[in-house]
């Protein structure tokens, strides 16, 4: 709101909000072992759909990266 660049807070919030989505799945198909794949317990769709925001639009490599470069100051590495 204050016209601040906030690039580094959001890709920062986007990744740790994608992870803990796809390991709280993870866990999830762990918990139901077998079962955790069958189609009636719909684990399996939560998992397929933990993985689109790792990928999409950014990937987590690439925000690293870019965390790496805006806010360490190192630089760019791809």
């Amino acid at each position: 709101d204050q016209g601040k660049p906030c690039g580094a807070e959001a890709n920062s919030a986007k990744y740790l909000a994608a992870e803990a989505c796809y390991h709280a799945c993870e866990n999830a198909i762990f918990t139901h072992g077998g079962m955790g794949y069958a189609k009636a317990y719909h684990v399996e769709r939560y998992l397929r759909e933990a993985w689109i925001p790792r990928l999409a639009p950014v990937s987590p490599q690439l925000i690293l990266c870019f965390i790496a470069e805006k806010v360490l100051g190192l630089p760019k590495s791809y």
